[in-house]
């Protein structure tokens, strides 16, 4: 690992996650009885899918961006106003409470696109798509991307709880469902993107913006990690008390490598993969940032925020 800093084109992350005692994702209500998200894995060799516990990454995405809400507010990043009441349409409440974003001059998607980049961290970081009354519709991709936080076969567990819930009336029993177990989790982030107009080819915030957009959202991963909000935590609040993996990051225009965690030797391989891509593109292509605990988690984050330059470029990237 060099001691300089670095531009970075993608981030991936890779890693099992153990989460004990934990309802977070359900899927709704069968008469008295909570159900719990389910995914089926299907295992090489195996010609019978297994059954697991999971948590969507619909689920996950959520929960970061309620946290980078938060971050953002507290650095002072830019917001509309949609996005300071965190509002599911962020940029498109402005315009649906014609809130002043455009003039009269602003009729192309490149000028329309740039101003909602500047103007709103949460739609340039987590993504956005709006139709303007009687006009173009805008939209752009997240930068960050989540897989489904699902759990190993045979390393998890759920069961059915009796529980009853007292008033002034008759007591009303449920069952509410709780898993533990070892989860694998996958995400990406084209870091690259942030700030980036695909429509001019060119980045509308400078590079000390997007510094500290890029630093927010990494700081907003970490606290996904570190407290996963979801239903039932106020009696079922999880017991995180593992995690180990592996951040990738790429430094060129070449995708941060990311294993499934589903397989066994997921650490091997990224660490085998990005030897051949630093032999293929030159030394210090991708750099790895593994970790053994949530503590070694935290740590590399806040040392890749300390060496993680914002990607600089004049050439038009292949997206959207």
């Amino acid at each position: 690992m060099t001691d300089k800093t670095f531009p970075v084109y993608s981030i991936s992350i890779s890693g099992q996650l153990s989460l004990q005692l934990h309802s977070l994702n359900n899927e709704g209500n069968e008469g008295n009885q909570s159900l719990t998200r389910r995914y089926y894995v299907v295992e090489k060799g195996d010609p019978e899918p297994k059954f697991v516990n999971g948590i969507s990454g619909d689920m996950f995405k959520h929960i970061q961006a309620e946290h980078l809400h938060r971050i953002a507010i507290e650095s002072g990043l830019a917001l509309s106003e949609g996005g300071k009441q965190f509002h599911p349409d962020r940029i498109g409440y402005d315009l649906d409470n014609s809130i002043s974003i455009f003039t009269n001059q602003d009729t192309d998607l490149a000028t329309k696109t740039a101003k909602v980049l500047q103007r709103c961290t949460l739609s340039d970081l987590e993504g956005f798509m709006v139709t303007e009354k009687k006009g173009q519709t805008l939209k752009r991709e997240s930068v960050i991307e989540f897989g489904a936080v699902v759990g190993l076969p045979t390393f998890v567990k759920t069961q059915s709880y009796f529980h009853a819930k007292y008033g002034t009336d008759n007591p009303t029993p449920y069952n509410v469902q709780i898993s533990s177990g070892l989860y694998a989790t996958v995400l990406n982030i084209e870091a690259f993107r942030i700030g980036y107009n695909p429509h001019t080819f060119t980045y509308v915030i400078d590079a000390t913006e997007r510094k500290k957009r890029l630093d927010a959202l990494l700081k907003s991963v970490l606290y996904t990690y570190l407290q996963p909000n979801g239903a039932k935590r106020n009696t079922n609040l999880p017991h995180p008390d593992y995690f180990e993996g592996v951040i990738t990051v790429s430094t060129r225009r070449c995708p941060a490598p990311m294993i499934s965690p589903l397989e066994e030797s997921y650490n091997r391989q990224i660490e085998s993969i990005a030897n051949t891509l630093n032999n293929l593109n030159g030394e210090g292509t991708i750099h790895l940032f593994p970790f053994q605990t949530m503590a070694q988690f935290a740590e590399q984050i806040q040392l890749l925020t300390q060496k993680a330059q914002p990607w600089e470029s004049n050439h038009a990237e292949a997206i959207e």
